[in-house]
């Protein structure tokens, strides 16, 4: 394969945005030394023209006359036609393995998981930790030092138990760290110069291990999903500090706490983490695509997992959204937004949480690629 340059690939940005009095420029580089090359410009229109149509053929005249595919179901353009690179380059390299354990709690989706075959194609190893009744099941699919049996199944109780019992065997095993990752995650990309590839190689994993390793205090970490980083968006930092990190959660075993509750439970460990002085951190510049077994975004959603014993109660998003509350009333609210219940938390308290370097940690003025290196595909999965 050709390797090609990521700034030759990006996309049109602003050459001199307006700024304010109060942009300043973060310090996110102090702290980003050592990793994979970022930069994320603001890409969003410096202008715009609403352009009405009568009819449908008007729609299609205009696309011929202009260049630009629009369609009657389109609601936004861009001129020039910015291309999509859907199939055409991935971050490609030898298989790095993760330095922690990933673990994928996982229930009725032996025949249908995915975050499997998504590391397969990074070449990364895990596990799944599965109920005893469904072992047999999952070892057809799965080689068996790849399935992990709880003496446990049914307990009602959602993943819970599956990941304190990660949790468990990880302190056993005398891991400091290990990964809880959920078993709908269908990729992972890396995120620079306002594009979203595909990762197929490389030291994915490492990356993000390496970067929590500096630090006394990072409890919990682990990539953002693509839905929430806009490739098109406004200038954005390679991490994001003190939110919640859910899915794919890179944690701190030797912590005291454990996984609780019924719904939420992600954001309730990031609160109850951050409320005792703890940093959590969402990386930007490497990210998952997660599929959705409740929301609107697929029609069919995967079948297994908490659907039955969890989601199956009636306004289940007014339900996730007031157990929440009731553990956090500080920070949390319930809203009323885009035609349904949603909780709102209010990070602001945490904002003065700060990484802490280990003792001995110097920084270097050097990137790490971990192997990524950029190239153009056959087009099989590569851009997003």
């Amino acid at each position: 394969m050709i390797e090609h340059s990521d700034k030759t690939l990006g996309r049109p940005t602003r050459k001199s945005a307006q700024g304010t009095l109060f942009d300043i420029e973060p310090d996110w580089r102090e702290q980003w030394w050592g990793m994979p090359s970022f930069e994320m410009c603001d890409a969003t229109p410096q202008y715009r023209i609403t352009v009405n149509f009568m009819t449908a053929e008007d729609v299609a005249a205009f696309a011929k006359a202009t260049g630009i595919p629009a369609t009657t179901r389109s609601d936004t353009a861009w001129y020039p036609h910015q291309t999509h690179l859907n199939g055409s380059f991935a971050w490609d390299g030898e298989p790095t393995d993760s330095r922690y354990p990933i673990c994928i709690p996982s229930k009725g989706r032996a025949a249908c998981q995915k975050t499997g075959k998504a590391l397969d194609r990074l070449g990364v190893s895990y596990r799944f930790f599965v109920e005893e009744t469904e072992y047999d099941e999952y070892c057809r699919f799965l080689p068996s030092e790849r399935v992990v049996r709880m003496p446990f199944h049914d307990l009602g109780q959602g993943s819970i138990p599956a990941r304190n019992f990660i949790w468990e065997w990880a302190k056993e095993h005398g891991y400091k760290r290990h990964w809880t990752v959920d078993d709908n995650i269908t990729g992972f990309l890396r995120c620079t110069n306002n594009r979203r590839l595909c990762v197929r190689g490389g030291g994915f994993f490492r990356a993000m291990e390496d970067f929590v390793d500096r630090y006394d205090n990072i409890a919990m970490a682990g990539p953002h999903d693509k839905g929430f980083v806009p490739d098109r968006g406004e200038k954005l930092t390679p991490f994001l500090l003190n939110s919640r990190v859910y899915s794919c959660i890179l944690l701190d075993t030797t912590l005291p706490d454990r996984w609780r509750g019924r719904y939420n439970e992600d954001t309730d460990l990031s609160l109850r983490l951050l409320k005792q002085g703890f940093c959590t951190l969402l990386f930007r510049a490497l990210l998952m695509d997660k599929g959705n077994t409740v929301g609107v975004r697929n029609a069919k959603p995967l079948p297994g997992g908490n659907t039955d014993n969890v989601y199956a109660t009636g306004d289940h998003r007014r339900a996730f959204a007031e157990s929440l509350r009731e553990q956090h009333p500080d920070v949390v609210k319930v809203v009323w937004k885009f035609n349904r219940w949603h909780h709102q938390v209010d990070y602001a308290p945490f904002a003065r949480n700060t990484p802490v370097l280990k003792a001995g940690v110097v920084p270097t003025a050097t990137n790490n690629e971990y192997g990524m290196k950029l190239v153009r595909t056959k087009g099989e999965d590569a851009a997003l």
